[in-house]
């Protein structure tokens, strides 16, 4: 008996190590899972990019001088037509003055050209008529021939008279037609020291100070249109064939990244860089983040295919077979897909609402726990 109770511990410990293994291979094993929902699968094609607008204006004052006003600064919103900045233009605004009064001067030439004109025609052609006149009196022997000639005579002043008058109004004419060119450029000399937006937009930059001299040309202000911003994306050639005009597409701002934005795929790039395998792909983008800048960087997602309210799994969970749960234990079924997409893949057949399939490495056959991929 003594020799018994001394050798019992060796032959309990065998079976309490079998019994424990026993029990926990009964005991069911965590694994991770999904159940199978209706959704959409998107097939998206990821493009990396920045943000530029398709109109953007380098803008420069026309004219010498020292600037003396600037009105907008960097990030100002403007309008087409907005000045944006002077030059001292005290020269030009003296001599614009001097031609319009000459102009002025000049169209009252005119006018006093255009009234002896008249005059002299009213003259003339009475005198054409004393003339008929004396034609019939002569011819009927009622005057002299002296009365008569000085009839001739006259009507003959009156026309040179005629003739000067209208040299004079040509003359008065065109004297008003330099003196109206004279003043348009000296006006252009003003309108060359205010420099005016030549679109509605946002200034990005400015490269001018108040005080500064700058020549004809000097870049001033750079100006985009904030109604064609787009992103040009850099995407990789083998999405090439299933791009197409007008594909929907959602951006990421990096400053913004827990937010898409809508854009549209607008122009699809024909030349691939030789060494990345990319070509650029422009989406215009119609909503802009609350704080933007041009050059900013953003990932765009083009979709290149849509399937709505259809069963779904995870994206790497199933290839030809599926993990699922069946009477708690792990199980295989076969399974037909669809649509591949980023995060998800469309199932055909094989499975179906509310079946549970289980992320790879389950182990076949075991009983499991499912904890519920979020």
């Amino acid at each position: 008996m003594p020799t018994l109770v001394r050798a019992l511990p060796y032959v309990l410990t065998p079976l309490v190590a079998i019994a424990a293994l026993a029990v926990m291979r009964m005991r069911p094993v965590e694994v991770q899972g999904q159940q199978v929902e209706l959704g959409a699968v998107v097939d998206e094609v990821l493009g990396v990019g920045v943000l530029e607008s398709a109109r953007e204006v380098a803008v420069s004052f026309e004219a010498a001088g020292r600037v003396t006003g600037l009105s907008v600064d960097e990030g100002a919103s403007v309008m087409q037509g907005d000045v944006l900045g002077t030059l001292d233009a005290s020269d030009a605004t003296r001599e614009l003055a001097v031609a319009e009064s000459a102009h002025g001067a000049a169209a009252a030439a005119v006018d006093r050209a255009q009234a002896e004109l008249e005059r002299a025609r009213t003259a003339s052609a009475q005198a054409s008529a004393d003339r008929a006149r004396a034609d019939m009196l002569a011819a009927a022997g009622a005057i002299d021939a002296a009365d008569h000639e000085a009839g001739i005579q006259r009507e003959a002043s009156e026309r040179a008279t005629v003739r000067a008058s209208e040299s004079a109004l040509r003359q008065a004419e065109q004297a008003r037609k330099v003196a109206s060119r004279t003043s348009g450029i000296r006006a252009a000399q003003v309108a060359d020291g205010r420099l005016y937006s030549p679109l509605s937009g946002l200034v990005v930059a400015r490269s001018v100070e108040e005080g500064q001299l700058v020549t004809p040309g000097t870049p001033a202000f750079t100006i985009v249109a904030t109604d064609a911003m787009r992103v040009r994306a850099w995407v990789d050639e083998t999405a090439l064939g299933r791009l197409m005009i007008g594909q929907p597409a959602r951006l990421v701002f990096r400053s913004e990244a827990a937010r898409s934005f809508p854009g549209r795929v607008e122009r699809i790039g024909r030349e691939v860089d030789r060494q990345t395998h990319e070509l650029l792909v422009d989406i215009a983008i119609t909503e802009l983040p609350a704080n933007f800048a041009i050059g900013q960087r953003a990932d765009a997602f083009i979709e290149l295919g849509r399937r709505d309210g259809v069963p779904r799994v995870p994206r790497g969970w199933c290839t030809g077979q599926c993990a699922v749960v069946e009477d708690g234990r792990v199980a295989t079924r076969s399974v037909t897909l669809g649509l591949q997409g980023r995060d998800s893949v469309e199932v055909v057949s094989g499975l179906a609402p509310g079946d549970v399939v289980l992320a790879p490495g389950a182990p076949a056959g075991k009983r499991v726990r499912v904890a519920v991929t979020p």
